[in-house]
């Protein structure tokens, strides 16, 4: 933090109040009152006309400096500005020692003089420290002048007193010297934590406006990409069906079919981004309704039977005969039970088994249950697959293909309903995902 900004800082605290000017004026009329017939009238009158005058001056000052909006901007000029008004001011406590040495003045007299004088300097401790040459230019020569006056009157109480004033000025010059480092540390930690603040609220800004930015792209991503998939995938099913007359080799076929299987296979994984991204940015959202929960995973479980009898793999649903009904997002439901079959028979070799169920538990959680016997996962391999894009490498086992969104996907889906997703996997004994959802979420029989 530059001293520049720590001294137009001080400067300001300097300037925050006029009361430390007034409240010297006011002591200032309460000593001549109390003095008034021990001291010569126009000796009295024009200490406290010259008083009034310089407190008027310090004043003046402050109103200047408050209406300067730059003012702080300055700081050294308004410093010695306010020095001088200052010096005035403690010039003229000091001449109350000449009072005191060339005057008999009654002891009361003497005593609020030696009063006044110490709480003024006392009370700079709070209002003039931020300056160190502004606060020594009022104390020094406020106390001195009545040390001095004291010392000059040469008996043994006013030596003491003299002797007294000396003490309680180095305390007070000690005190002044402490408050103004922890005035100057303070306004450095300030600064420092608006300055942080500041920064903090920029990267926010930032941040926000790359978010904003993000889910602009996405859209605009999502839109150009799916556009011309839909007709890739369209052309590709009419070339595959024929309909505008015979292609003329039965390969034509087999490659409009490979297209259209490529392109819905792009299609799903360009979903599968947007809406991770979407959920990540907090703009998925969920379309409710009643629906039964094991007819779905039901159907899910049939529309990848072809999948797992190519390979081998012997697919099943355990369900409720009598229904599971939910309330839950049915396109999203869907997402996670094929999501979850899909990735299963993707890594359960030939003679596997796989299973989905759901039931409902005893403490009221829907259960969704996927398990296969296949190669599994280690168990500090478990995080790393529920992270998107990460495909978590098997020693010695081919490569299975997939974009790594099905479980980060799942897993998503599942926290939007209230719920969550559980995997249980040992390395070549299979893997066990549950999503459990809520048991708000269950619906009884109408």
């Amino acid at each position: 933090m530059a001293d520049g900004e720590v001294r137009s800082e001080a400067v300001r605290l300097l300037f925050r109040s006029p009361f430390p000017a007034l409240a010297n004026l006011a002591v200032a009329c309460l000593l001549a009152l109390v003095a008034w017939g021990s001291v010569p009238t126009g000796i009295l009158s024009s200490w406290l006309l010259a008083m009034t005058v310089a407190t008027g001056g310090r004043f003046a000052l402050w109103r200047r400096f408050r209406r300067s909006p730059g003012a702080a901007c300055d700081a050294p000029r308004w410093e010695r500005r306010l020095q001088v008004g200052v010096a005035i001011t403690s010039l003229l406590w000091g001449l109350t020692g000449i009072a005191v040495a060339t005057l008999q003045l009654p002891i009361q007299v003497e005593g609020v003089i030696a009063i006044s004088v110490g709480g003024m300097i006392a009370g700079a401790v709070f209002s003039m420290t931020a300056s160190t040459a502004v606060f020594r230019t009022y104390v020094i020569p406020s106390a001195v002048g009545p040390i001095l006056g004291f010392l000059a009157v040469a008996d043994r109480d006013h030596v003491a007193i003299a002797g007294m004033g000396v003490v309680y000025l180095l305390v007070v010059l000690l005190w002044g010297r402490d408050a103004e480092r922890a005035i100057a540390t303070g306004i450095r930690l300030r600064l420092e934590n608006e300055a942080l603040v500041k920064d903090l609220r920029r990267a926010r800004e930032q941040a926000e406006a790359a978010e904003i930015l993000k889910r602009e792209s996405f859209a605009n991503l999502g839109h150009e990409l799916r556009t011309p998939l839909n007709a890739i995938i369209g052309f590709a099913q009419s070339l595959e069906a024929e309909l505008w007359g015979p292609l003329g080799s039965p390969r034509y076929r087999e490659y409009a079919q490979a297209i259209g299987d490529s392109g819905r296979h792009l299609f799903e994984l360009i979903q599968g981004i947007l809406d991770i991204a979407r959920h990540d940015a907090g703009m998925l959202e969920l379309d409710e309704d009643r629906l039964d929960l094991a007819a779905l995973a039901r159907t899910c479980a049939g529309m990848l039977d072809g999948t797992a009898r190519s390979g081998g793999v012997t697919l099943t649903a355990e369900v409720p005969t009598d229904g599971l009904p939910v309330t839950a997002d049915a396109t999203k439901m869907r997402q996670i039970v094929i999501n979850l079959l899909a990735n299963a028979v993707r890594f359960t070799p030939a003679g596997g088994r796989v299973s989905v169920n759901v039931e409902r538990r005893e403490d009221g959680q829907i259960e969704l249950r996927v398990e296969d016997n296949g190669i599994g996962l280690a168990p500090e391999d478990v995080p790393r697959a529920l992270e998107p894009f990460i495909q978590v490498a098997h020693h010695g086992r081919r490569n299975h293909g997939g974009a790594g969104l099905g479980l980060p996907l799942s897993k998503r889906l599942a926290e939007l309903h209230g719920g969550r997703l559980e995997i249980d996997s040992s390395l070549g004994s299979g893997t066990v995902v549950r999503v459990l959802l809520p048991a708000e979420r269950a619906v009884g029989p109408d």
